[in-house]
Order: C-alpha cells, then structure tokens, then sequence
C-alpha cells in the first residue's frame, strides 16, 4: 500500500483527454477567426456560411466550425435558421441604430458611475495609458487610433466598477468595430477625438457625472449618424451591384 503522505506520481494524460484538448483548441482558432471576420463583415450580410468550405480552408473538420458558429450565434454576430444553417448577420440601418443606443445607454451609466466609484489612482492611471497609446505618430494610423479609443471607453467601464456594464459592453463594441474604424477616418477626428478625452478625464476627476454623461452621450450620437450614414451607402451598393466582397475596414466599398 502507497504511503499516503507520498505525493502521487503525474500520470500522463489519456488519449481521449489529449484528443479532447486538441479539439478545444480547433474550437478556439475557428472561433478567433470567424469572429474577426463577421466584425470586418467579410461574410456578406444575410448570406448562408459555407460550413464545409471553412472547414477546409481552416483545416478542421466540421464539427469545430459548428462549435465555433454556436459560439457566433451566441455573440450576436450569426444567426442559425433551421434549415437553412448559419446565416451572416443581417446590415440595417435599424440594427446600427440599435446597437449604438445601446452603446450610450451603457457608457453613459458607465461614465456616471465612475464618476461616483473610480479612485483617483484609478482615473490618473486610465489618463496616463490615453496619452502612452497616443503620444507617438504611429498613434496617427487608424487601427492604432481605433484601437486606443476603445480602450479608452473600455477603461471608463472598468472604473465604473460594474463587471456587467463592462463585459456587455465589450460584447456590443464586437459589433460595431468596423464602424468605429470608419468614423475615425474623419479628416478631423483625431484631433476632435483628443479634445473630448481631456473633456471627459477632467469630468471625472471633478466627480461631474452629469456633464461626463452628456459629453459621452453627444459623442456617440454623432458616430451613430455616420455609422447608420455608412450603412446605407453599403446596402445601396449591394443592391445595385453584385459583388458579394463586403467592405475594407477602411469604408471603400466594391
């Protein structure tokens, strides 16, 4: 009998655990990359997701595509029709509207309250990494000012202390991503974008909930009409051509 103050000898895994972790992994690409995708609107809006030509270009059999579809589904970014399978997400006028509002009611309850909640630690640390992330002409390109931006109001939700305003948020911003890289392609956005961040970082290190919050809800009012501006120019275009390539991140459309 083994000494039970013996530690136990590791036994390696079985092979059943290691096909398991294998096929978590297959899960977890498929799901990166689909994701990207659906946020780059690369599947044409409303169209039927080829399951077995994803599976073959990403090298994986079905069944990690579906799991990864699921997942999509889950996200808002795919819808399963019986039938039919998975189907890209609708592009309306109506669904940007609707994610956008949802984007103010949530940032606008996220800046109040950190208004009331963040520390003043908190807040210095939140200006600082907004003026690392900017202070470099790299920061000029797009992606990296889109990138920086989020992060910002991502970071406004976190001090609100709020896990939930921070994770729904997360799950709209997914949503909306391409968007924010075309309303950032404004001849007058960077310099725009730097003058409401002050604006806002001075608001809460005054405890002005009131005025943070109608700062960040003028914000995202203007983006919504250039978003929902965005899309139907998009939907026009699909409609009176047939090109099914959906449009690069930087708003040239086909």
């Amino acid at each position: 009998m083994r000494d039970p103050r013996t530690p136990a000898t590791p036994q390696p895994a079985s092979a059943g655990d290691t096909a398991s972790a294998r096929s978590a992994d297959s899960v977890d690409r498929v799901y990166r990359t689909a994701t990207q995708r659906a946020i780059n609107w690369h599947f044409p809006p409303g169209e039927r997701i080829n399951e077995v030509a994803l599976a073959r270009e990403l090298g994986v059999s079905r069944t990690p595509v579906r799991e990864a579809l699921n997942r999509l589904a889950s996200d808002g970014f795919v819808r399963f029709v019986p039938n039919r399978g998975f189907l890209a997400r609708d592009l309306t006028p109506e669904l940007v509207r609707d994610l956008y509002e949802l984007r103010a009611a949530i940032e606008v309850a996220a800046v109040r309250l950190a208004c009331e909640r963040a520390t003043d630690a908190g807040i210095a640390k939140l200006a600082r990494a907004w003026a690392t992330a900017t202070d470099n002409a790299s920061a000029r390109r797009l992606d990296r000012l889109t990138t920086a931006d989020e992060a910002f109001h991502r970071g406004i939700s976190r001090l609100s202390g709020n896990e939930q305003l921070e994770t729904t948020l997360e799950r709209v911003n997914a949503q909306i991503r391409y968007f924010r890289h075309v309303d950032q392609e404004s001849p007058d956005r960077l310099q725009r974008t730097h003058l409401e961040h002050a604006q806002v970082l001075d608001y809460l290190a005054r405890r002005d909930a009131r005025r943070a919050g109608d700062l960040i809800e003028r914000h995202i009012v203007l983006s919504r009409e250039r978003a929902i501006a965005v899309t139907e120019q998009v939907i026009a275009r699909i409609l009176t051509t047939n090109e099914t390539r959906a449009p690069s991140p930087r708003g040239d459309f086909p």
